[in-house]
């Protein structure tokens, strides 16, 4: 038996060697390309769009008082009404080429919070908060006719209306810190809170003047304590703590907003802005 079965194994290894031999046709594999999934250590990191989408038309800048007085705003409602309200008509002072534009969904603001230099009291930029919306109807005259779609307050005479963005931002950067040291401060948090943690928008003093652009990554530190020595007199300045990390998601020419991706204590208005230590991207997890 221990014979035969040696027997069968030479037969079957030989006719393996004898086929090889023939070239007999063998098993084709067929490559195609694919997409490979990347862990989110590798991947880019994005800002999740739920947490900025609603901020992009809900917030808006503009750089001058000049910009400002350029931009259509509500005169009255109809026979003179002061407050206006939804599905109410208003009559609105435009341009010529915001005359023209009639079929662009309008968002309607009011200006809120003036932006000034912490050291120079310079202007930095206006703060524009959506109060509604509302669509064109007619022209009547030198001016406008417009009906409230939305209100999520009453809209008054000196309101101004701004084309909506559909998608103004792609939020999925390259992150970058800047190519030479910056220095700021954190200007204000649009939504008004006096808390800054994580996930919180706040406005920065440094724009596209500074080179910061979306996608730049800045550290956010605690601003310097001045205290009082208690044997030789005098003011001491302490160094402001490390407080965490931004990334800048929109910039304007001297204003960026950024939205908080980490952070290691409370900040707060006035706190500083600085270069981080390039090292940071190897470690800024995706969001």
């Amino acid at each position: 038996m221990r014979v035969g079965l040696g027997l069968a194994l030479v037969a079957i290894v030989g006719s393996v060697y004898a086929a090889e031999e023939r070239d007999e046709p063998r098993e084709v594999v067929h490559l195609s390309p694919r997409v490979r999934e990347l862990p989110p250590s590798e991947a880019t990191p994005t800002i999740e769009r739920q947490t900025v989408a609603p901020f992009l038309n809900e917030y808006r800048l503009i750089d001058s008082r000049a910009t400002l007085d350029d931009t259509p705003y509500v005169v009255a409602g109809e026979e003179g009404h002061q407050l206006i309200g939804s599905g109410d008509r208003f009559y609105v002072r435009a341009g010529e080429d915001a005359a023209r534009s009639r079929d662009v969904r309008r968002v309607i603001y009011r200006p809120g919070t003036i932006y000034h230099d912490p050291d120079s009291d310079a202007l930095l930029g206006i703060e524009l908060r959506a109060v509604g919306e509302a669509r064109w109807v007619k022209r009547e005259g030198d001016l406008d006719v417009f009906e409230v779609r939305k209100a999520r307050q009453e809209i008054r005479p000196g309101d101004r209306l701004l084309p909506y963005r559909e998608e103004p931002l792609s939020l999925t950067f390259s992150p970058h810190v800047p190519d030479h040291a910056v220095d700021g401060a954190i200007l204000g948090v649009p939504e008004g809170v006096s808390y800054v943690g994580r996930h919180t928008i706040v406005a920065l003093d440094l724009g596209r003047r500074n080179d910061v652009t979306p996608g730049t990554v800045l550290a956010l530190d605690a601003s310097p304590v001045q205290v009082s020595d208690p044997l030789e007199g005098g003011t001491l300045h302490l160094a402001g703590e490390p407080g965490g990390m931004a990334m800048v998601f929109e910039s304007f020419e001297r204003v960026s907003y950024a939205l908080v991706m980490k952070a290691s204590r409370p900040l707060e208005v006035g706190d500083g802005v600085s270069t981080p230590e390039r090292s940071v991207l190897t470690s800024f997890e995706a969001r």
